[in-house]
């Protein structure tokens, strides 16, 4: 995966199988797909569960070698491939049958899907010795070569570095011929004036990354910036509560796009005869149905709204109790802690809701808010960075100091 390219036939047999696990399926058949798996590797930024493709993990271990080699790597690989190809990346020619030549042809596909790696890389300047004055890009989007093509052409040392040129006693003393009238002349002042107020440094040329703040190159920015890209994108984020197991944000995440496997949804694959809901038996039993306006979800929704003092109100749909989530006046590190209350409070009726169906006793409704309140207080305790008490949390959770 580090530095061969991987065939895409098998990128999609491996991502089959993550697939067929993330639904639970096993080696003697298949589970009903619920979710997209495009929207699954989505980052929660764009709605999915950040999970990322193996197709972008593996051209950002690719770019990590590209990387490496513009960076100026001392390492015995970088100065092999100097000898052999040259120092100049843009010369290295991507026809090369081997896998640095497949790794320069991957730049180039990634250059048609909208990705121009290149162009994130820049040279921030220190002492200027290691930038070539006029084929790098340094001090324009563009080499200086391309922008004046006329004066490029009179210079006998086209490898000169900034500092030797800027040293010069003139930045014409290695032209070939005096720089004559007309576009030559346009394109030298222009020239003169832009780099007229370059100082050197004592610091060494080094190269960045422009996909991050400082500079470094990550493989978990390229991954970020490929899926955003070629995956799907929802102008919602997904909702996620570090104080809850994974486990149970993912439930909340399927619960929101009604991907769970409700009466409602199984029926819709001719898996049930009855639709109606496993707790009311009055209406169709859907996600939103279900946690929301179900008179069992009511009740637990209200049991919670007076053990933290706050205000209640009845709403249909996801919409709806994001809308009255956002109006709840809190500290934001409690409101994050009471919506991971909340997707407990979800993961306990879907809880109770199987046993209903499915246990040769009956489930008892009484207890069901006493083990929300508890594993909610396990989880969180166990996961915060301060320490509260049982007593505390349950007396008075919204005074909680985080």
């Amino acid at each position: 995966m580090s530095i061969y390219k991987a065939p895409l036939s098998v990128l999609h047999e491996m991502e089959m199988l993550r697939n067929k696990f993330f639904n639970g399926g096993d080696a003697q058949g298949n589970k009903i797909t619920w979710v997209a798996w495009d929207k699954v590797l989505s980052s929660k930024n764009n709605g999915g569960l950040g999970v990322s493709s193996f197709y972008t993990l593996n051209r950002a271990l690719l770019l990590k070698w590209v990387w490496r080699f513009l960076s100026h790597d001392c390492s015995m690989w970088s100065q092999i491939l100097r000898v052999i190809h040259g120092s100049r990346l843009d010369f290295h020619s991507h026809k090369c049958i081997s896998p640095w030549g497949s790794i320069l042809r991957e730049i180039q596909v990634l250059d048609t899907k909208w990705f121009d790696f290149l162009f994130h890389c820049k040279v921030r300047i220190g002492d200027w010795l290691n930038t070539i004055f006029w084929l790098d890009v340094w001090i324009l989007d563009m080499p200086l070569c391309a922008r004046f093509p006329r004066i490029f052409a009179l210079e006998n040392d086209t490898d000169v570095s900034v500092a030797v040129k800027q040293g010069a006693p003139s930045l014409d003393a290695s032209f070939r011929r005096p720089v004559r009238d007309g576009v030559e002349r346009l394109q030298w002042e222009e020239l003169v004036v832009m780099v007229g107020d370059i100082s050197l440094s004592s610091s060494a040329d080094r190269w960045v990354c422009d996909l991050n703040g400082d500079g470094e190159f990550c493989v978990k920015d390229i991954r970020t910036t490929l899926d955003n890209l070629f995956l799907p994108s929802s102008v919602v984020a997904s909702r996620w509560v570090k104080h809850v197991p994974i486990k149970v944000n993912i439930f909340a995440w399927r619960a929101r796009l009604d991907r769970l496997l409700t009466r409602g949804n199984l029926i819709s694959r001719v898996v049930l005869n009855s639709s109606n809901c496993s707790n009311c038996d009055l209406v169709t039993e859907d996600s939103q149905h279900l946690f929301l306006s179900c008179d069992l979800a009511k009740s637990i929704a209200q049991k919670l709204c007076r053990w933290w003092w706050i205000q209640w109100v009845d709403v249909l749909n996801f919409d709806d109790w994001n809308s009255w989530f956002s109006s709840i006046r809190l500290p934001v590190k409690l409101k994050v802690l009471l919506e991971g209350v909340f997707f407990t409070s979800w993961w306990h009726i879907w809880s109770f809701r199987n046993r209903l169906l499915f246990d040769a006793s009956p489930p008892r409704r009484s207890v069901l808010f006493d083990d929300i309140v508890s594993s909610s207080f396990i989880w969180s305790v166990n996961r915060c960075n301060s320490f509260f008490s049982w007593e505390s949390w349950l007396k008075n959770p919204n005074l909680i100091s985080l």
